[in-house]
């Protein structure tokens, strides 16, 4: 079989990171051509976007199984069967003509898509031997397709129609996945050396309260990176309207539209903070014990997340970038700890649990955010979220005092 000559972790680098990219730049897509499909379709915008929900469903259901099927099989051919699955959903979206078919097909999306999280970081754990920047580049990759999903989409969509932005989103995996056919991982875990007070990072040595005190943790945390990326959009656009006033100067029309498309600009802004917290995140995991940075982020989080709730303008901008880069930046951390707190041989299954917790459970934020937004505002949304940290610093104190004498870091590997 011929095989490019890479290293093994920068292949293992390279297609799991366009893997994540491709998860986030169709969750993020559909929204962003929302209109387009109205228009298209004409229908309403609420039954437009009710289309999406089967794929933001599998996004989280199919995560666990898809993790099963790793472990027991290949995380490298679960890895390939992401690609083409993705492919064809999106192909089949974009010849598709009637609302039901948009909808199953993008539930073909989401169904397969949601293997990069299991499979890839399934993968990024055995393989990597700085396994915390490993994962920060993983999840930069994730990021960049929230950052440039709503510009690809929309371009596409001005170039030659909404369908196009999904034809040819399908046809870039398509080529990746045969690409990947191609190509040698070696899936051999890699050894750890002795660390831990002999133990290693084996996870035997854990009991199961540890794992559950863990994940939950991991499911609050969920919730709050959710509750961000409903309510940011339309806090910018109430809160920090001095862009669109610069439009104005500029003599671009005042319209609806172009104050959307300010506030759109400034969250794609606070989002490119989180590339760099992602990056800083993944750094320090391999330096440092793991709890403590995961307490010390999030400790950092609580008071720039209220700040959110009473700024505005600028200020408003410049905290929510910081909130962001240290938000993102617990990302690389909890899914090293992750790798600490499932057994090697269900390391896959474990992000696929952890997948389901985030995007399953996350996805009540929906509904928190309309709650709250609608009995007070969209500001006191960022409290009820500066609550919910509060409770997940609280519960990290007690995971260390649980772990004691124990200490969690990515160790060298051989």
């Amino acid at each position: 079989m011929p095989d490019f000559k890479i290293g093994n972790e920068k292949k293992i680098a390279l297609f799991t990171s366009v893997t994540h990219f491709l998860f986030h730049f169709y969750e993020i897509a559909f929204p962003a051509l929302a209109i387009p499909l109205m228009l298209s379709l004409k229908t309403d915008l609420k039954e437009v976007l009710e289309l999406g929900f089967p794929m933001y469903l599998m996004f989280g259901v199919f995560a666990l199984p898809w993790g099963f099927f790793a472990d027991r099989f290949s995380n490298r051919a679960a890895l390939i069967i992401c690609f083409f699955g993705t492919a064809a959903g999106a192909v089949m979206t974009a010849l598709s003509t009637t609302p039901a078919g948009i909808m199953y097909s993008l539930a073909l999306v989401g169904i397969f898509s949601c293997i990069c999280h299991p499979a890839g970081m399934g993968l990024i754990s055995h393989g990597a031997r700085n396994r915390g920047m490993a994962l920060g580049i993983f999840s930069v990759a994730g990021t960049f397709g929230l950052i440039a999903g709503p510009f690809l989409a929309g371009l596409l969509n001005w170039l030659a129609g909404w369908k196009m932005a999904y034809l040819a989103t399908g046809i870039f995996g398509l080529l990746w996945g045969m690409a990947l056919i191609f190509v040698r991982i070696d899936e051999t875990p890699l050894e750890v050396h002795e660390n831990n007070n002999g133990q290693g990072s084996d996870n035997s040595t854990h009991p199961i309260r540890r794992l559950v005190l863990f994940f939950w943790i991991v499911t609050l945390g969920g919730l709050v990176y959710r509750i961000n990326i409903v309510a940011l959009p339309a806090h910018m656009e109430y809160e920090a309207p001095f862009l669109s006033r610069v439009f104005h100067h500029l003599q671009i029309p005042d319209i609806a539209a172009t104050t959307t498309m300010a506030a759109a600009l400034l969250t794609s802004l606070v989002y490119v903070a989180g590339i760099f917290g992602q990056l800083y995140g993944g750094r320090l995991a391999d330096r440092h014990d793991l709890r403590r940075l995961y307490l010390v982020f999030n400790g950092l989080c609580l008071p720039l997340v209220i700040l959110i709730a009473f700024l505005g303008e600028q200020y408003l901008v410049a905290a929510a970038a910081g909130y962001v880069f240290f938000a993102l930046g617990i990302q690389p951390i909890e899914n090293s700890l992750i790798a600490h707190f499932t057994p090697r041989q269900w390391r896959s299954t474990g992000y696929g649990f952890a997948a389901i917790l985030i995007f399953g459970v996350g996805a009540l934020a929906v509904y928190l955010v309309g709650w709250v937004s609608e009995r007070w505002s969209l500001g006191t949304v960022y409290l009820f979220a500066g609550g919910l940290i509060l409770l997940i610093i609280v519960h990290i104190l007690i995971l260390l005092y649980d772990t004691r004498g124990v200490t969690l870091r990515n160790v060298a590997r051989r």
